[in-house]
């Protein structure tokens, strides 16, 4: 009989450009501190928007949608401890929106993490006329992280999170995109579809799991401040995962039905 590990706690929040010093970073920051997360990934963030944390930083400045200060980043990952095998560019498909991959150590053991930042369904590279129409960045961003989701290593569990700009289940937008998720998933579930717990809305942030792993709970951390201001367009996700030595806790996959 397996012994139960301890569980990992993951979080992505989408933190809307928000620099680091400012009041509403700082507030975000200091909730996921308060949740004593194992691997965090921050999106539409900066270099230094984890400093107070402490732990293991890698980011990826990702392209450019509208004009950028320099320290901007797509994608922030966070971890406890060091990463390895760090990955910023996946392949050319990916380089429309934002992606870095790299393993740590978890309570769980290792496990490699992606970290994305699917383009939103306006998005076009700055420079480029005509703009591109819409939906056609994000669909060509899934087809890339298909290929790198196809390649994963049999000995090491996966955990994709970030800003997938994407209800799951489809709310609206082109069947195209929702399927294009699917496939560039396929094999993995979104454990974070449906209502989310404690905001009571649908997430585009999302977080899924590869079959050796299985959420324990998912819930939303609300992006309004004390006073109610926004913090950010986005509310945070968080995910309590451990080991699928059981059978699965129930998980959407990208049509809104119920795995198995």
């Amino acid at each position: 009989m397996h012994e139960r590990t301890s569980s990992a706690l993951f979080v992505t929040w989408n933190v809307e450009r928000k620099n680091p010093s400012s009041r509403q970073a700082l507030t975000m920051v200091e909730r996921i501190a308060a949740l004593s997360p194992d691997v965090v990934c921050l999106t539409e963030a900066f270099e230094g928007s984890t400093a107070e944390l402490g732990g293991f930083v890698i980011s990826v400045k990702g392209v450019s949608w509208s004009r950028e200060v320099a320290l901007e980043r797509k994608v922030v990952l966070w971890s406890r401890n060091p990463w390895t095998y760090v990955d910023p560019l996946g392949n050319q498909e990916l380089q429309t929106g934002g992606f870095i991959a790299a393993t740590t150590r978890t309570p769980l053991g290792d496990i490699r993490v992606l970290g994305v930042c699917i383009p939103y369904h306006l998005a076009s590279p700055m420079g480029v006329v005509p703009r591109c129409p819409a939906w056609s960045q994000q669909i060509l961003f899934l087809e890339g992280l298909k290929h790198v989701v196809a390649s994963k290593s049999a000995e090491l569990p996966m955990v994709v999170l970030g800003d997938y700009n994407q209800f799951v289940p489809r709310i609206w937008g082109p069947k195209a995109a929702s399927l294009a998720l699917s496939e560039a998933l396929k094999g993995l579930s979104i454990c974070t579809g449906g209502q989310i717990n404690g905001v009571d809305r649908p997430a585009i942030d999302h977080i899924a799991l590869s079959p050796e792993l299985q959420s324990l709970s998912v819930w939303g951390i609300d992006e309004h401040d004390g006073d109610g201001r926004k913090m950010s367009d986005h509310f945070g996700v968080a995910v309590r995962a451990d080991l699928a030595l059981s059978p699965l806790d129930e998980k959407y996959d990208i049509s809104g039905s119920l795995l198995p």
